[in-house]
């Protein structure tokens, strides 16, 4: 079972320490183990339910409601989290093809290399209209409005 220090957890998610100190002093978040120097550990669910509060926060959620929500015996949470987990890999995946992008215009047009980073940037924008078809079919079929 992974445990994690508070400036672990926070680098891991992205946040402040003192985040995660005032999700706990708020009752979100609870460390599974003190060491006998009083430092906190917190488990392995920890990242998913910090991208969980953080998901609903960004829903307008208030802490207190996101608490009650947490509190709740619901799947909800986690599919939020996953979705949220998803959200956040997809965006550093278009921050990486736009990089990508760049350094193709930047090879000699007639180039070999360009040619066939070319058809590469091609194959991955067919991938990535597929992903958006399947999205959107699951979408529809689970009848979730398109925003």
């Amino acid at each position: 079972m992974a445990k994690y220090r508070v400036s672990e957890l926070a680098r891991l998610c992205g946040v402040n320490p003192r985040t995660i100190d005032f999700y706990t002093s708020q009752g979100l978040l609870e460390p599974v183990e003190r060491s006998e120097g009083g430092h906190r550990f917190y488990g392995e669910d920890a990242p998913e339910r910090i991208r969980a509060i953080k998901a609903l926060q960004g829903q307008g959620l208030s802490l207190q409601a996101v608490g009650a929500h947490l509190a709740s015996p619901n799947a909800a949470t986690e599919v939020l989290a996953h979705a949220e987990k998803v959200r956040e890999e997809l965006l550093r995946i278009e921050k990486e093809v736009l990089m990508l992008g760049q350094e193709v215009a930047s090879l000699p047009p007639s180039s070999e290399a360009r040619s066939a980073a070319e058809r590469a940037l091609q194959a991955s924008m067919l991938c990535a209209l597929g992903l958006a078809q399947k999205v959107a079919s699951i979408m529809s079929d689970a009848h979730i409005p398109f925003a």
